[in-house]
C-alpha cells in the first residue's frame, strides 16, 4: 500500500516538473531544471554545466532547509 502510493506520488511529481524547479536525483545530485520532455530533465548543477537525466531519476523537489 505504501509502496504503491509513493510510486504514485513520484509518478505525479514527474509529470509536473517545470523549467526553474529545483530538483534532487535519487543519486543526491541537486539542480535546476531547464528543459523538460517526455523521457528526459536537462539539469544545470553549476555555471554553464548542464546534465541529461532520466525522469525516472528525478527523487523529490529539493528545498534548502
Amino acid at each position: 500500500m505504501q509502496q504503491s502510493r509513493n510510486q504514485k506520488n513520484r509518478q505525479q511529481l514527474q509529470k509536473s516538473l517545470q523549467k526553474g524547479d529545483r530538483v534532487v536525483t535519487v543519486g543526491g545530485v541537486i539542480g535546476t531544471v531547464m528543459q523538460v520532455d517526455d523521457r528526459r530533465v536537462v539539469l544545470q548543477i553549476a555555471d554553464d554545466v548542464r546534465i541529461d537525466v532520466l525522469k525516472s531519476a528525478i527523487g523529490g523537489k529539493y528545498q534548502e532547509s
